[in-house]
């Protein structure tokens, strides 16, 4: 059973369409990185997959339980962390963690299993009797982590969660995210640091203007965004001559030339043209120390898909 099937999904706010016409699902474990610029409507996206707000039209079944008739049992199987959120300055994090997994509905014998599984998770065992007020924003951000985790969801859905948050802080909580998804938790994140979603994400969507410009897993949303791949060949020497071979054979672009590295582009197509360009070197004699695809970073997948004259 998917966590999430969403399909035709839209909302209206009067004049403004937020959401169009948006479809898509995904499995336990997996984990869809939510890309786009501001006023794109992932955050409307996110509230409605919370079943805090309804769709104007469209279904969405989350868990296997349709959001309009069935929210109150939903509510019991996700976790939300808004961008904003509050907690309870004056109580401690073990007191804050016990509220709210009493309000999720947790029996009152799993509570305390429940808030040390959620404290060892993100990594505050030792700061169990601090006050809230004295958290710094990283301890915040995983705090607001293990308050979306003590009840044990199948589904979390985490709004630009590593906004503010220094370059180790956002390590750990992409390691805390990681975790849960290999836990087989469905995680939806939406974020503006892209680099915080590659690696991590097994499916990605851009969003712009309310509809999915492109959604699927990591390497069909590279290949439909980038027409393009880059090829880096490492060679023992000859750099310069496998590049004529190369381009005699296959008419494809040398981006670069050098004695013992060439980087070269060709089409997205299947495996077998690789396997041939690698073939036509050792058969002609070259002594091919490195043949690797580089990784299309989730920028340049971004702004192909969403150039900035098309956002305007």
């Amino acid at each position: 059973m998917n966590t999430i099937d969403v399909t035709g999904l839209r909302k209206d706010f009067g004049a403004l369409l937020a959401v169009n016409n948006i479809s898509f699902s995904l499995q336990p474990g997996q984990v869809l990185g939510l890309v786009g610029p501001n006023g794109a409507g992932k955050t409307t996206l996110l509230r409605m997959l919370s079943t805090i707000l309804q769709p104007t039209a469209g279904e969405i079944r989350l868990v296997g339980l349709d959001s309009r008739r069935n929210y109150i049992e939903i509510r019991r199987r996700i976790g939300y962390l808004p961008d904003f959120f509050n907690l309870y300055d004056d109580l401690t994090i073990g007191e804050c963690l016990e509220f709210f997994a009493a309000a999720y509905g947790v029996p009152a014998a799993e509570i305390p299993t429940r808030v040390t599984r959620a404290m060892t998770l993100t990594d505050l065992t030792s700061k169990r009797n601090d006050f809230i007020r004295h958290l710094s924003r990283g301890m915040v951000q995983r705090m607001g982590v293990a308050v979306l985790t003590v009840h044990d969801p199948d589904l979390l859905l985490l709004d630009e969660p590593a906004s503010g948050l220094d370059p180790r802080a956002r390590i750990q909580l992409r390691d805390i995210l990681r975790g849960l998804s290999g836990e087989g938790k469905t995680i939806v994140i939406s974020s503006h640091i892209l680099n915080d979603l590659a690696g991590f994400c097994s499916h990605i969507a851009i969003m712009d203007r309310g509809r999915f410009v492109v959604c699927g897993d990591v390497q069909t949303v590279h290949a439909a965004a980038v027409s393009q791949r880059r090829i880096e060949i490492g060679l023992v020497s000859g750099g310069q001559e496998a590049a004529r071979a190369i381009k005699n054979y296959f008419g494809c672009d040398i981006l670069s030339a050098e004695e013992q590295r060439l980087v070269i582009s060709l089409p997205q197509r299947g495996p077998e043209e690789l396997a041939s360009l690698n073939a036509l070197l050792v058969t002609q004699g070259f002594r091919v120390t490195r043949f690797a695809e580089e990784s299309t970073a989730l920028e340049d997948v971004f702004m192909a898909v969403c150039p900035p004259g098309e956002r305007t």
